[in-house]
């Protein structure tokens, strides 16, 4: 994706009308997640850009319509909503791995949590920071979270979507799995599809 479509995108989306404009925010930011690659991706909306919290107010009750995502509000307050957007077999499926399961345990989580209860308790850790769990939910390897928390003063082998501190090869391959999907929604975006309407085309390469 060079910088002339980059920019021919940002001409687009700057058009579109309220609804438009935040799906393609959702679009581009969780298409991992949305093309059922991804566990869950987070994003938050603020009313610094766009006023794009009220417009997620205004428009939330058709995302999963629109988009095939399950959504949970994380934390809002008067500037922001953080928003985690999931799949829900597949984050069910992550968080009843008994190397997840044990890990999770070391926040208050429980065996045979249902995902709702997870997410209540995940959204009350929310509360004064990003509690470091958030990457099990997001799924990255718990080895990578696990060693992020516990030795912070280890520099890491790489970072993308997480910081790598194992399988260098592995998280290569899946953050270009993840990078194309979101290149390929911009450039059907280019094309003239809206955003509400990316789940008839193919997004994974």
């Amino acid at each position: 994706m060079n910088i002339n479509q980059l920019d021919n995108f940002v001409n687009i989306i700057n058009n579109y009308d309220n609804m438009e404009y935040l799906f393609s925010t959702i679009a581009r930011s969780a298409g991992p997640t949305i093309a059922k690659e991804k566990a869950s991706s987070l994003i938050t909306f603020s009313n610094n850009n766009r006023n794009l919290q009220s417009i997620w107010e205004q428009f939330k009750s058709i995302v999963e319509e629109k988009l095939d995502v399950n959504y949970f509000e994380l934390k809002k307050d008067k500037t922001s909503t953080i928003v985690l957007f999931y799949n829900e077999k597949k984050l069910d499926s992550i968080l009843k791995e008994e190397k997840n399961i044990q890990f999770l345990k070391r926040f208050g989580y429980e065996n045979d949590m249902k995902l709702e209860d997870a997410l209540i308790l995940l959204s009350k850790r929310f509360e004064n920071l990003c509690p470091h769990e958030i990457g099990i939910f997001l799924g990255y390897p718990v080895d990578d979270v696990a060693f992020f928390i516990d030795c912070p003063n280890e520099k890491c082998k790489m970072v993308g979507y997480w910081k790598v501190y194992h399988d260098i090869e592995e998280a290569k391959n899946i953050f270009k799995k993840y990078d194309d999907i979101k290149n390929n929604i911009i450039s059907l975006i280019i094309k003239g599809i809206k955003p509400t309407e990316i789940l008839k085309y193919k997004l994974v390469s």
